[in-house]
């Protein structure tokens, strides 16, 4: 399980603390009180018929190029990867992406 800050440019304060579990398939946020800004898509959208898990799942997986994209290949190889892999480029990018000013930062506190 991999675990990330989710925060927003120009905000000091988290979003969340962000877990992500592709082998198993677990997706959560721990959402931070204390945050007071934008909310990612996932978030706001609380009666929706998807889970918060399948939800964060999309939001992840739709911060990667499209499979089609012209350079693809250059942008895989940039990223270090050896075939597409959108949670490879979501860790690539720091989960950037062009649509908004969100991104994560990993979390390795020990507890």
């Amino acid at each position: 399980m991999d675990k990330y800050l989710l925060k927003y440019e120009g905000i000091d304060e988290p979003v969340g603390l962000l877990s992500l579990d592709f082998i198993n398939d677990e997706f959560s946020i721990e959402v931070n009180e204390k945050y007071n800004g934008s909310i990612p898509s996932f978030l706001r959208f609380e009666d929706a018929p998807m889970c918060i898990g399948d939800r964060i799942k999309l939001w992840v997986l739709e911060r990667a190029p499209e499979t089609n994209y012209e350079f693809i290949d250059a942008l895989i190889e940039k990223a270090g990867l050896s075939e597409y892999d959108a949670y490879g480029f979501f860790k690539y990018n720091n989960g950037r992406f062009i649509t908004d000013r969100f991104y994560v930062e990993p979390y390795n506190k020990v507890i």
